[in-house]
């Protein structure tokens, strides 16, 4: 009786485990989320920059210096502010002997928040093997789930003359957010909300509409067709 109770155990683990076919592709470390998110942070942050404070540097030589400038994606960051300066009359030098005023970048954060809640199986979960001990990995079961993503940038610019370090103007802290969450009920309906506005493209684009064939539109009743009467 026992080996009975033990082997129909051990099927129904094996069918539980077995019941989700996932193919997962090679993935770089970080997502396409992420990294939009975190540049949309940036992109909003700078955006908060005064123009009447950068047009002080028009027709000048300036040299950007990053050396406070230690984070995340700072490759981004820094093009976005020589994109910034060039676009508003901004002479950039890639030398500090060749500049007339300097312009200090500083970031006092740039980095991505993710939270998760899972009401039933999460994908992580596993059970004992009865027979072998080993684990199990079980498929994920959601009844309700909830992910969190939310990005923010602050940075922060001084300006001042390259020979006197005279003060020219300070920017204060520059905030900008963006945000991407997921909502998925019964593991059927799943809702996307952000404000990135590239995942709202890609969202909008995957949106399926169905369409019916045109062979069997005559067998629509007219009164589902304009002007919705007989």
């Amino acid at each position: 009786m026992k080996f009975h109770i033990t082997l129909a155990m051990a099927l129904l683990a094996g069918l539980a485990a077995g019941c989700v076919n996932k193919q997962r592709m090679t993935e770089p470390t970080r997502s396409v989320g992420e990294q939009l998110l975190l540049s949309t942070a940036m992109n909003r942050a700078l955006s908060e920059l005064d123009m009447e404070a950068i047009g002080r540097l028009k027709g000048f030589k300036v040299y950007l210096s990053t050396t406070y400038l230690q984070t995340l994606d700072q490759e981004y960051l820094i093009g976005s502010l020589r994109d910034l300066l060039f676009s508003n009359g901004v002479l950039v030098v890639d030398e500090v002997e060749q500049a007339q005023m300097i312009v200090e970048a500083r970031s006092g954060a740039n980095s991505l928040d993710s939270a998760a809640v899972t009401l039933g199986i999460a994908e992580d979960q596993a059970m004992p093997n009865p027979i072998t001990g080993a684990a199990i990995a079980l498929p994920e079961l959601a009844l309700f789930k909830k992910q969190n993503n939310i990005s923010i940038t602050t940075v922060a610019l001084v300006a001042y003359h390259a020979d006197t370090r005279e003060h020219i103007f300070s920017s204060g802290a520059l905030l900008g957010s963006a945000y991407d969450r997921h909502y998925q009920f019964l593991g059927l309906f799943r809702l996307r909300f952000t404000d990135v506005p590239e995942l709202k493209a890609i969202k909008s684009k995957n949106q399926f509409t169905p369409r019916i064939p045109s062979q069997f539109t005559p067998w629509i009743p007219r009164v589902l067709k304009p002007p919705f009467n007989r």
